[in-house]
């Protein structure tokens, strides 16, 4: 069914729409909440609702309600106090509370909703930019209605099993979690779970509450997964593992394939393009295009599209390297920018850098990133007098997990830096440019701090 359509045509009072812990939702429940929420947020002065619901089923409830009452949906980078303050001004008004909606069983009957109009409803995400400040993106309905459409013909279930539950270990307030725990199985039917199972023995639990199930994850997720179930306790409970936000390591691929005879599925995009393609690994990691999307590159190799999911089809380049196959798929090369992925979570490093100087304790930052086991930050500092001052009285570590304190305003853990260093100054060239080669160089001697 139709986004648009939805609210108004309705399923049966019965239906089922989310799991919230061991209780299943039925439609009247959620229609009856989208209903009374769309007038009461009709009926106030803001145009533009930034939505903040930490739980999944609350998210969706505010969203369509948002919509119907026709207004705007903004959806802060992160649920971290900082990053909700720095887009809530953007904002006429914020929606995170329950006890705010209407809810009230006795409360007089209320007119059925109309369909939406894919064009004009939308909402607006928030993306690290490559000049370091977070980018609005504005999503139409149109295009989100596209894409679960294109979800829907690649991989929909089938006569039989259209009611199977789609289960979670990632967030819903990005594109990838709205549209595939989300937006997906509303319009196909099928009902999702308000939990987030951000431990592998968690999703076990809820596969075996729920029923056999779509899992949408993550590959920093799935790297780790080994480490804490058999993954062979998930036959027969995961109907399909899909992954998004970055590659798949071989190894991890293999070890599913291994267990499940099958590697997760792996989708390919971004805040800004949507959906751009799709791969299921085995022995080869070319990526095959969605339906509709046409892929180029440019004359500096970066992949450029013209896709359905962006608006009125204009074509973008972006800051991927890539060539195309014979067959039409293609392979990725790399970054051209300094937007970079740490645990499938994209940062602006330009971003960091400055509320690192915003410090008082720093004067000038750098960041670098450092290929280990795994991808880390390494954070190069050029102090204050009393930056120096307190590292001297305090040391690195004290030092270190203050400043990380400092980040953790605005930015997730795992994305925090966890070496230091302090040199007097930056290592700039002579065209005044600062090299990776010359910021890794610093991290290579036995000083290192990790915090």
């Amino acid at each position: 069914m139709k986004l648009a359509e939805l609210m108004a045509v309705g399923r049966s009072p019965d239906y089922p729409v989310a799991w919230v812990g061991e209780r299943l939702i039925e439609w009247a429940e959620f229609s009856a909440r989208v209903t009374k929420l769309s007038h009461a947020l009709a009926a106030r002065p803001e145009r533009e609702w930034l939505l903040a619901c930490a739980e999944p089923h609350d998210f969706a409830v505010a969203l369509f309600a948002v919509w119907h009452s026709r207004c705007r949906a903004l959806l802060p980078p992160s649920l971290r106090e900082g990053a909700i303050a720095e887009t809530r001004e953007q904002a006429d008004g914020i929606l995170d509370d329950p006890s705010i909606w209407p809810t009230s069983p006795g409360a007089p009957e209320i007119p059925s909703l109309k369909p939406l109009d894919p064009a004009r409803a939308g909402l607006d995400l928030f993306t690290s930019g490559s000049s370091g400040k977070p980018k609005r993106i504005a999503k139409c309905l149109a295009q989100l209605e596209a894409e679960v459409a294109t979800l829907e013909h690649l991989w929909g279930d089938g006569e039989g099993r259209a009611t199977r539950p789609v289960l979670a270990t990632v967030p819903h307030h990005h594109l990838y979690g709205l549209l595939f725990r989300l937006l997906w199985p509303l319009a196909a039917g099928r009902p999702f779970d308000n939990q987030t199972c951000t431990a592998p023995e968690f999703l076990l639990a809820r596969l075996d509450r729920l029923g056999p199930g779509r899992v949408i994850s993550s590959p920093s997720q799935l790297a780790r997964m080994h480490e804490l179930i058999p993954l062979e306790s998930l036959a027969g409970r995961a109907t399909q593992i899909i992954s998004s936000g970055g590659p798949l390591d071989a190894a991890t691929t293999a070890r599913f394939k291994t267990a499940l005879g099958e590697a997760p599925l792996e989708v390919l995009g971004s805040t800004e393009t949507g959906g751009i393609a799709w791969r299921i690994q085995d022995g080869d990691d070319a990526w095959t295009p969605f339906p509709e999307v046409a892929v180029s590159v440019s004359e500096n190799s970066a992949l450029s599209l013209v896709s359905p999911f962006l608006p009125e089809r204009t074509p973008l380049t972006t800051d991927d390297a890539a060539e195309i196959l014979d067959d039409g798929r293609f392979r990725l090369l790399g970054r051209l920018d300094r937007i970079v992925k740490i645990e499938e979570k994209r940062l602006s490093l330009p971003d960091m850098e400055a509320r690192l100087a915003s410090h008082p304790w720093v004067r000038e930052a750098a960041l670098v990133v450092l290929n280990g086991r795994r991808q880390s930050l390494g954070a190069l500092l050029v102090l204050t007098e009393e930056g120096r001052r307190t590292l001297a009285l305090e040391g690195r570590a004290a030092s270190a997990r203050a400043l990380r304190q400092h980040l953790s305003n605005w930015f997730d853990a795992v994305l925090l830096p966890r070496q230091w260093r302090y040199p007097d100054a930056l290592p700039y060239n002579e065209r005044g440019k600062l090299a990776v080669a010359d910021l890794a160089r610093r991290f290579e001697t036995m000083e290192i701090h990790h915090d």
